[in-house]
């Protein structure tokens, strides 16, 4: 077994968070033996990785430009030693650049993670930008992609060497996360109306992913489709606005806000399609997850989005920002259930060959021997 430490900034509620639950999970079929680290104590992916037995330690991170990094790093570094960690994965932009230094330093493998297009160019911060440049893009042993938009902004945005930079797809459990024949009985347990067409999106309430915009196409086309449904799984900063949002434009009886939920899987068997409307987005584990359950996604066409979601066939992609064009698509879905079933069997399909959990597991274990073979 390889030892691997996993280290993210923290593990409440968000894509990378639930992606790196995930994977360590699956660790020990990749070879590995995990290991979790992160600067905050708690979440719903701390408390369920606490649960399942793996090793997790919290090391308190004020910031990278605080003296106090200095602790964190001694407290990585003696871990490292301790547990005879081979390689440091990275998650996010401080982990990686932290993640980088300590690994370095300790003679270990590093590999960081790019998930989002936000991530070059340190998401707004000109210091961040410096620190991945100076340090992360220079000393780090691979770089792990998660999908081809993803990739190419490594390669060309920040200057990857293109054999640096390896694309894994993000991976699911396809037995987890799958069609159920009886999804009015999910509703039931839900408190969504069992009848009628029911909208789905799964997302942190923050600007990037566009809910408001979700909100507004859903009131315009409400009238052409008078029994639907908006379901809402997540939560964040914005949720005030929407709630506002949808108070403003008379949507109380139409709008389910569910708050954050760690079983998914019971969710999505819930919606007749699943909506995600970012304005940027660079391999979404929630419209992986949905597709996986056989839903028809409408996604934005930005990122990795492209990649997943085929136009016409597994779903709809429409203009970021565009609520006239996204109420068109979800009306579409509404007024043909045989289009709509047809899309979401070809939106399970595509996962099964592409994203299903043996063929992740298999690329994750190449990509860790690889590094160590160098």
């Amino acid at each position: 077994m390889i030892p691997v430490l996993y280290l993210i900034e923290h593990l409440r509620q968000g894509g990378s968070e639930r992606y790196v639950a995930e994977l360590v999970r699956s660790a020990r079929e990749m070879g590995v033996e995990p290991h979790v680290g992160c600067f905050a104590e708690g979440g719903i992916f701390y408390d369920e990785i606490r649960r399942v037995g793996i090793p997790l330690q919290a090391y308190p991170l004020d910031s990278l430009y605080h003296p106090s990094v200095l602790r964190t790093m001694r407290s990585l570094s003696a871990y490292i030693r301790k547990h005879r960690i081979r390689i440091v994965h990275s998650f996010q932009p401080n982990a990686n650049v932290l993640g980088t230094v300590v690994g370095r330093l300790s003679g270990t493998k590093v590999v960081i993670s790019r998930r989002n297009l936000g991530d070059f160019g340190g998401l707004g911060s000109p210091r961040l930008a410096w620190l991945q440049k100076a340090i992360t893009n220079r000393l780090s042993h691979r770089v792990l992609a998660n999908s081809r938009a993803v990739r190419e902004a490594a390669i060309r945005g920040e200057g990857f060497p293109p054999e640096k930079v390896v694309l894994i797809y993000n991976g699911l459990d396809t037995e987890r996360f799958r069609p159920v024949p009886d999804p009015a009985s999910r509703r039931r347990e839900l408190g969504i109306p069992e009848k009628g067409f029911v909208f789905g999106i799964a997302s942190g309430f923050r600007p990037v992913k566009g809910v408001d915009v979700v909100i507004r196409a859903f009131a315009k086309a409400r009238p052409l489709c008078p029994d639907s449904v908006l379901v809402l799984a997540g939560d964040g900063p914005g949720r005030e606005q929407l709630e506002n949002l949808v108070r403003e434009l008379g949507l109380e009886e139409g709008v389910i806000f569910l708050g954050v939920r760690s079983d998914m899987e019971i969710i999505y068997p819930a919606f007749d399609a699943f909506v995600l409307t970012s304005h940027s987005e660079g391999f979404s584990n929630a419209i992986l997850e949905a597709m996986g359950t056989g839903l028809p996604v409408v996604a934005s066409r930005v990122g990795g989005n492209i990649e997943m979601v085929e136009d016409g066939v597994r779903g709809y992609l429409v203009p970021p920002g565009d609520p006239e064009t996204l109420s068109d698509r979800l009306c579409r879905l509404y007024a043909d259930p045989v289009l709509t079933h047809a899309m979401g069997k070809e939106a399970r399909a595509w996962v099964e060959r592409t994203n299903a959990r043996d063929v992740i597991v298999r690329r994750f274990g190449e990509l860790y021997r690889g590094v160590l073979d160098e």
